[in-house]
């Protein structure tokens, strides 16, 4: 099959011998992603229940009969294109819009097959659809109701949900039939069930078609009559949204680069455009994804590491995200989990507080220069006040305005910086009284990002990354007060991290723990005074040894631990943090190489750049860059779009290639 990245004269195109897809969302959590075989339970389209914060599939497939093979699939950034034997489809899923616009050239049939259901629920029986029209549109209403065969209780409504249908024909006729799914890509992942019935409802007729899910019956008819009227001008808003994240000025000197290969720049535009499909911008919910199909919550670790490249993308969404952790912080100094209701909210979180004082420093550095270039403004209208021409009435009115802004400005800066000088502060405290031991910061079992456990590989105690997180926040927090006893107590903090954990060889991964794993990396980025560059030179160096991956990534252990596995086991955790190569710790260590020595590290940084931009070009949902690879060779599994991934991948890009 044909792969295409349609980006005018940058476009490019690639013969790939897999199952690709390819995904679109609404920024209301909403998304459709279709791949060229039928082959997960989280391919479809899906809606997005804001007000609870759980996600619904209820499209399975849409097929064209007789046409089942796909020759071509084009991502079209803002839509996307398959190509079959007599049919072309094209998908779009416009922003603020729970609708999925499907189009054909040319009048055909397309079999409509449905299974509504909760993302995670896999429940067989209580389904129930009801076809028909009503006020020009083809209604699918779904009840699911409790069934005894599966549930304690039989015959009680959980709940209703309606998909409104409108095309050029709008003829149709009912399939009224049951088809068993073989879904193999779950299988691969351990991910069960692996079969399932799903509801082949409807033969429609047309060559345009929309179809608007909600809970109301007449919204869901209100907005499908609306996008269907309204096609071609929320087509072009689709288009110029898109076009509107090139025209930031950081996007605009990667593509002007000409030492920029074309298959990295459109690499970094599709993680642009990746990471932009994961924020959910719909009150009163709002934030980034950490990963689609299943981590659609707002995790704090996620999020916040994401945001350095969320600024680029929307500025003003950033900020919200920003403070809106900053309010956040609890009593402990940290941050929850993740919000919302889930399993994992009650689950500890060691360094989500330290990504939040990582990103406020790069606010706090941008404020810095700003308020530089507002000192020389001001210099230079003293200097006009002294003019003899300073009375003419329109100069003393341009500088009275400029004054304003200027104090507007400041007054802007201040109140910012005062809200992190606080907040970090109140964490500090909450810290320090909560989480220190022995000098050092402290975390329970699977509080990092590994948080996994597998044969008591948990990585309790005291963690490297943890550690310069903390260091971090002390020099952030002594720039902002000029209060030196957070100057002490970070020489005493680095000076018995680097006793403790530097061996002149290489950092331990704990205390007492030199197990070999990528998160010294996350070390150097958070913190790169802990050790000289020389220093560092010499650990990367004999790490490297240990967890480098020829195809241009790295594992997550010790490729000699009796822990590690060179393949994905998928849902079974063995791998996921004991040989799966994660690609947001890939991107990030190639920046961190970089920074040391760009010139002794130039063959793996452009490995990793390399590899991470085929995956994202080529493999599995193509434009997203996944969440991990197996260790043995450069795969796309776990989630198919992991913001974490995109958000490394434009940062590790705009810094190498600046």
């Amino acid at each position: 099959m044909e792969a295409a990245h349609s980006l005018g004269i940058l476009s490019i195109k690639k013969n790939v011998n897999e199952n690709t897809g390819f995904f679109l969302a609404n920024k209301k959590g909403g998304y459709c992603s279709f791949f060229s075989r039928v082959s997960s339970r989280y391919h479809g389209f899906f809606y997005f229940d804001e007000r609870i914060m759980r996600m619904y599939r209820f499209i399975e497939n849409i097929e064209v009969p007789g046409n089942s093979d796909v020759s071509s699939l084009k991502n079209g950034f803002y839509f996307a294109e398959r190509k079959k034997t007599n049919a072309v489809e094209s998908f779009m899923m416009p922003k603020g819009f729970n609708s999925l616009i499907y189009e054909l050239t040319g009048a055909n049939q397309i079999d409509v097959f449905l299974d509504c259901k909760n993302s995670y629920d896999n429940r067989e029986w209580g389904r129930h659809y009801d076809i028909f029209e009503e006020k020009g549109c083809i209604i699918a209403k779904f009840t699911k109701k409790t069934d005894k065969r599966e549930d304690s209780t039989d015959g009680i409504e959980e709940f209703s949900m309606y998909m409104a249908i409108k095309s050029d024909k709008n003829s149709y006729s009912k399939n009224n039939a049951w088809v068993e799914r073989h879904y193999s890509y779950d299988e691969e992942r351990n991910s069960k069930p692996f079969k399932r019935y799903v509801y082949n409802a409807l033969r429609l007729q047309g060559s345009k078609f929309v179809f608007s899910v909600s809970r109301n019956k007449n919204d869901a008819i209100k907005e499908c009559s609306y996008v269907f009227s309204n096609l071609e001008q929320i087509k072009n808003a689709e288009k110029n949204s898109f076009f509107s994240i090139l025209s930031k000025e950081s996007a605009k000197k990667i593509l002007k680069n000409s030492r920029i290969s074309n298959e990295v720049k459109i690499a970094y535009v599709c993680a642009l455009n990746a990471l932009d499909k994961l924020i959910v911008d719909d009150k009163p919910n709002y934030g980034v994804f950490a990963g689609m199909p299943w981590f659609f919550q707002f995790w704090a670790r996620d999020s916040l590491i994401s945001l350095k490249a969320l600024s680029g993308i929307d500025d003003e969404m950033y900020k919200k995200i920003l403070f809106q952790y900053l309010n956040r912080i609890t009593n402990d100094g940290r941050l929850a989990n993740l919000a919302g209701s889930h399993e994992f909210v009650k689950l500890g979180n060691a360094d989500a507080h330290g990504w939040l004082f990582l990103r406020c420093r790069e606010l706090v550095d941008s404020i810095n220069k700003n308020k530089e270039i507002i000192n020389s403004i001001k210099k230079s209208m003293i200097d006009i006040k002294q003019n003899k021409n300073y009375n003419f009435p329109k100069i003393k009115e341009y500088l009275k305005k400029c004054s304003l802004a200027i104090a507007k400005k400041e007054d802007s800066y201040h109140k910012i910086l005062y809200e992190i000088e606080s907040s970090l502060e109140k964490s500090l405290n909450g810290l320090l009284k909560c989480h220190a031991k022995d000098g050092f910061e402290s975390n329970e079992k699977l509080e990092t990002w590994m948080d996994t456990e597998f044969e008591n590989d948990k990585r309790e105690g005291f963690r490297i990354e943890i550690q310069a997180l903390r260091l971090s926040m002390y020099r952030l927090v002594h720039e902002l007060t000029f209060n030196h006893k957070y100057k002490a107590i970070e020489n005493i903090l680095r000076n018995n991290v680097k006793e403790k954990f530097w061996n002149g060889k290489i950092l331990a991964d704990g205390l007492n723990d030199f197990t070999i794993r990528p998160n010294i990396f996350i070390a150097a980025y958070a913190y790169p005074e802990l050790l000289s560059s020389r220093e560092w030179e010499t650990c990367f160096e004999n790490v490297l040894k240990n967890i480098w991956l020829e195809w241009g990534g790295l594992s997550t252990i010790d490729r000699k631990s009796p822990l590690f596995a060179e393949n994905s086991t998928g849902e079974d955790v063995k791998s996921y943090h004991r040989g799966d190569s994660w690609f947001w710790v890939n991107n990030l260590a190639a920046l961190v190489l970089n920074r040391i020595n760009k010139i002794k590290f130039n063959n793996k940084i452009k490995k990793i750049v390399d590899a991470s931009a085929e995956e994202i070009l080529w493999k599995g949902c193509i434009g997203c860059h996944s969440e991990i690879s197996s260790a043995n060779k450069l795969e796309s599994n776990g989630c198919f779009n992991q913001a974490w991934s995109n958000a490394m991948y434009i940062e590790m890009v705009e810094e190498i290639f600046s």
